[in-house]
């Protein structure tokens, strides 16, 4: 059962204040977080209109200079071609230097197949060829190209224009300006500079702005926080009073009003938060709550399988009408009289064993129902008969060999080991009883360790195949002295499994040995290792007396034989199949059984195979 305690039935806690920052400190925090925002929008607005602002002043300059570039080309051209005509190149290169100072600008004359004839800025014979230039190339096919690049002759970006001409003869050529555009860097760093100075001023004035109206909305947000906290505690005769206007205003208002709602409804919430409580925190049992007059006026789907009646229109009927059990209708009436609390044990109601508790609710004052909180106790009332059948099968075990080691003991004692016939064979008979004895002892404890760890200890990666290959080359002795054909079958490769190799041997050989006792001589026993569906399988099969089917759902359980006296006499002790299902089960795998009286019988152990096998 799960009880409430009377601190949860109360409608406030009071032990747990809010903590209210200062003033100040509640002022930097709205100061943060109105500022952040600013912030972003000052420098994203300053980026913006930094980089258009950029953008354009260099597409007006790169405009105003190749338009004068290319007027200027056109004049550069008509000076210079009558001496590019008649070949006179000192003249050309004498010109070219001239105009280059005169016009602020590089000035470069190219012939037709790309030789640079004259340049003012460098050396021509040092010059690259010119023929696969950007504006080369469109001047040759438009009579005039333009381009923006890095110059490796002089080291700097500059502006290209050039422009095609021909001499009288026919002789093409090109003439091409560039200017620098350390101008333009030198506009574009004032630009920047002064939108740097525009942002920083802004951002010190949104900051004012910000700190100003942060300190004017700390006050009344921290007196709006100290009345939510006082009526989160129960102090619902406190009021804010109203003043200013806005959404504050409105706050204010509206947070008055909820006090004056939540006291009116106080005390009905403090009666049904008792009653929803004690029923709610029940739920995951059996609940059936009901007024004094024991009409039902809650219950959940537990009760009514555990009580075994409908849910269905349940609420509101007599609790005789539903629950037929003589013991809890007894128990709710006593309950709902003496306003006590009852707990009892009611036995196959629905072939469930039950653990009923009745309590009233309220827990003090005036009793106003019942509350019936049922618990299903069947696995634990099975639980304790598995023990008692399990006491008394240990007791059998051992009461047949020790009552066999005392008859002889004294039997010796008595005289019978001068005798050189029967003494030498009362102590082999006592010996192997104690063997008897000891293994069972062995396996109880074997067994105990298995259902005591959740997991499997000391796992490390097994070959299953390696492993069964082992266990047969072992028991080959064993069978061969029935006449019995042992044989191995391995469908390789087999994935490697994670399991502990010791337990996993013990399995395998429990059942290949199993196989050999419970098998005629000349019979057959073959086992079988093979990988599916993400398991290795290790069958083992036999053609030997088999296992009647009236057996077969209680062969893995403790001490549980098909033949008693046959078993005991093979020195078994009726736990190796229970170790070899607990084996299976610890390593997350099963063990399955079929079988044909008189014509032999076939187990089958499975162990998964880890995912990233």
């Amino acid at each position: 059962m799960i009880c409430v305690p009377r601190t949860l039935l109360r409608p406030f806690a009071a032990n747990s204040y809010l903590v209210l920052p200062e003033p100040t400190l509640l002022a930097s925090r709205f100061f943060r977080r109105l500022f952040l925002p600013y912030l972003v929008l000052i420098c994203a607005a300053t980026g913006a209109v930094g980089a258009f602002s950029a953008l354009r002043l260099r597409w007006a300059f790169l405009d105003r200079t190749r338009q004068t570039l290319g007027e200027e080309s056109m004049l550069v051209a008509e000076l210079l071609t009558p001496d590019l005509a008649a070949g006179r190149f000192d003249l050309v290169d004498a010109k070219v230097h001239e105009l280059g100072k005169g016009l602020g600008c590089r000035i470069t004359v190219i012939e037709e197949d790309g030789k640079v004839v004259s340049d003012n800025e460098g050396e021509p014979g040092q010059m690259e060829n010119h023929r696969l230039r950007p504006e080369v190339v469109e001047a040759a096919a438009k009579g005039q190209g333009d381009s923006v690049r890095h110059s490796t002759t002089v080291g700097s970006d500059l502006l290209y224009f050039a422009r095609r001409a021909r001499t009288p003869d026919g002789r093409m050529h090109y003439v091409r300006l560039a200017v620098h555009l350390s101008e333009l860097d030198r506009e574009l760093r004032l630009l920047y500079g002064t939108l740097a100075g525009v942002a920083l001023s802004a951002m010190g004035i949104a900051a004012a702005i910000c700190y100003w109206f942060a300190g004017r909305q700390a006050a009344p947000v921290r007196d709006l926080a100290a009345f939510a906290d006082a009526l989160s505690h129960g102090q619902l005769n406190r009021r804010l009073l109203p003043g200013g206007e806005g959404e504050l205003a409105t706050l204010t208002t509206a947070l008055n009003t909820m006090a004056d709602s939540l006291s009116t409804l106080v005390s009905q919430l403090a009666r049904e938060r008792g009653e929803l409580l004690a029923i709610v925190g029940s739920m995951s049992e059996g609940v059936i709550a009901t007024d004094l007059r024991q009409r039902i006026i809650l219950v959940n789907e537990k009760a009514s399988e555990l009580l075994d009646f409908p849910n269905e229109g349940a609420q509101g009927k007599a609790l005789w009408e539903l629950v037929r059990n003589e013991p809890i209708l007894r128990a709710a009436g006593e309950v709902l009289a003496g306003g006590e609390r009852r707990f009892f044990q009611v036995s196959l109601v629905a072939g469930r064993y039950l653990e009923v508790a009745a309590c009233p609710y309220p827990a003090t004052g005036k009793i106003e129902g019942l509350v019936l909180v049922a618990h299903d106790t069947t696995r634990s009332v099975r639980y304790q008969e598995l023990r008692k059948e399990f006491v008394a099968n240990v007791s059998h075990e051992l009461r047949t060999p020790l009552t066999v080691i005392k008859g002889f003991t004294e039997t010796l004692r008595d005289g019978a080991m001068a005798d050189p016939v029967a003494g030498p064979k009362f102590l082999s008979t006592i010996a192997r009883h104690v063997d008897q004895l000891t293994n069972l002892v062995n396996d109880l404890l074997e067994l105990s360790r298995l259902e005591s760890s959740p997991e499997m200890p000391r796992r490390v990666s097994v070959d299953v195949g390696s492993l069964t290959r082992r266990v047969t080359d072992l028991l080959v002795p064993a069978a061969q002295k029935k006449n019995q054909s042992l044989t191995l079958d391995i469908n390789g490769p087999l994935p490697r499994v994670s399991a502990n190799p010791d337990y996993l041997e013990r399995a395998v050989s429990n059942l290949v040995d199993n196989a050999i006792k419970y098998t005629p001589e000349q019979g057959r026993v073959n086992v079988s290792v093979w990988s599916e569906n993400g398991h290795v399988a290790v069958e083992v099969a036999d053609n030997g007396i088999g296992i009647p089917m009236a057996d077969l759902e209680r062969i893995f359980e403790r001490f549980y034989r098909v033949d008693r006296s046959r078993s005991r006499d093979m020195g078994g002790t009726g736990l190796g199949l229970s170790i070899v299902k607990h084996i299976a089960q610890v390593h997350g795998g099963s063990i399955d059984v079929s079988s044909t009286p008189g014509a032999g019988s076939r187990f089958r152990l499975k162990i998964p195979v880890p995912v990233d096998e």
